[in-house]
């Protein structure tokens, strides 16, 4: 007994650790991952990435100078002579342009794209949140229980000694005891772990200490009406879809700017060896992209790019179709746990009690055995642990909910 004692002092002084520390609400913690988390930086990164990139469809080939001998004998070199040339060819305007736009729409992929991620990191933030509130709340009931047992074998050994209780009975309830006290320690375990996780998603120190809001409010999300159009107007995958697509059209139309053709100029000078005249050439030059043998490739990615989009469409309606599914699942469950709780916490919970508080009373008046008090006081226990049970699947029911339409 004295061992237990001692076991129950170290994790009071876990627990109120636990209560001393800062406590941090939910909406903090997510601010905290959406500005700090190295995962959504990566992806700023990277749409700046793109912009510089795109910076690129501006420039020019380089400049091409040659020079050497033209037009001299091999018998007199005097005949002959030097000549220096410079070509430049001058990309079209018009496909430049197209392939600046097409680049730029990279950028609203990538931010769809931390839009998704964002989300799923917030989804596990809540769901780590919630678990750690009701981890204390579980470890609050154990704590009553505790104390009403310490209570319990305080009576039954004074009974012992004026023989009106079976030694048996007393070692069976230090053992529930014991038992509890198991539990105690594998709670305060799983907070410390819900502390490392949360940590973890806002780039904190593994071990910086702080405590959860256990304030809860439950939505009314099962009753609530949505259409399609609330669904592709919330989720950050739909819109990155619709992204893609925009920006599948714009490389189709910097596919097809590629049937225009490039010009290029080039000038040369002659320098005389001897005494023939100085002279010098201008000449022009354009591409011609619509020969048969030079348009296959365009051609080929247009078409491709035609059947990329519809993919596209059909995964992003089977996306839509998916989550209408689900929402429509999921308010069903919440409005099925919700009738469970609020049997729980109006007819279960206070029989249970009851029944416990009377199993009690008669243990004081000599008409009942220990053993009934123990089974009463642990069907309470247990009651309130599955309340508490279906109050963590109601919650993250709604934690889904929100990830399907990105509610924060």
């Amino acid at each position: 007994m004295k061992n237990c004692k001692i076991l129950f002092v170290l994790l009071l002084s876990v627990y109120y650790t636990q209560i001393s520390a800062q406590v941090v609400p939910l909406d903090s913690v997510l601010k905290r991952i959406e500005s700090s988390n190295p995962m959504l930086k990566m992806y700023d990164e990277q749409i700046i990435a793109i912009d510089n990139f795109s910076q690129m469809t501006r420039s020019w080939m380089p400049t091409t100078l040659s020079g050497g001998l033209w037009e001299t004998p091999y018998e007199n070199i005097k005949e002959g002579m030097f000549m220096i040339t410079g070509e430049q060819m001058i990309p079209n305007p018009a496909k430049q342009k197209a392939n600046y736009r097409f680049m730029q729409a990279m950028v609203s992929v990538e931010q769809a794209g931390k839009g998704t991620r964002q989300n799923e990191m917030f989804t596990m933030a809540k769901k780590n949140y919630y678990e750690w509130v009701i981890l204390k709340r579980k470890h609050d009931i154990l704590i009553q229980t505790d104390s009403l047992l310490n209570n319990i074998i305080d009576v039954a050994r004074i009974r012992y000694t004026y023989n009106k209780e079976q030694l048996n009975n007393i070692y069976k309830a230090q053992a529930d005891l014991f038992e509890l006290r198991n539990m105690e320690s594998m709670l305060l375990s799983d907070i410390k772990m819900k502390n490392i996780e949360l940590n973890t998603l806002m780039n904190l120190d593994v071990n910086n200490i702080f405590d959860v809001d256990t304030t809860l409010h439950i939505h009314n999300y099962e009753s609530q009406f949505l259409d399609t159009a609330h669904i592709l107007n919330s989720r950050s995958d739909i819109k990155q879809f619709d992204a893609q697509i925009a920006m599948a059209k714009l490389q189709q139309q910097y596919e097809k700017s590629k049937r225009l053709p490039d010009f290029g100029i080039s000038l040369s000078h002659m320098e005389s060896l001897g005494m023939m005249p100085n002279q010098y050439s201008a000449m022009g030059m354009v591409t011609i992209p619509i020969a048969p043998w030079a348009s296959k490739e365009y051609k080929a990615n247009i078409k491709g790019l035609e059947n990329t989009t519809n993919a596209i469409t059909y995964q992003k309606q089977a996306l839509t179709n998916e989550t209408a599914g689900m929402i429509s699942s999921l308010q069903v469950q919440m409005k099925a746990i919700k009738q469970q709780l609020s049997n729980y916490n109006e007819n279960i919970g206070p029989t249970y009690y009851k029944s416990f508080q009377a199993s009690l009373l008669s243990y004081e008046q000599n008409t009942e055995d220990l053993f009934v008090v123990l089974e009463g006081l642990k069907m309470y226990r247990m009651a309130k642990m599955n309340e508490l049970d279906q109050l963590q699947l109601l919650l993250n029911l709604e934690v889904e909910y929100e990830k399907q339409l990105e509610i924060q």
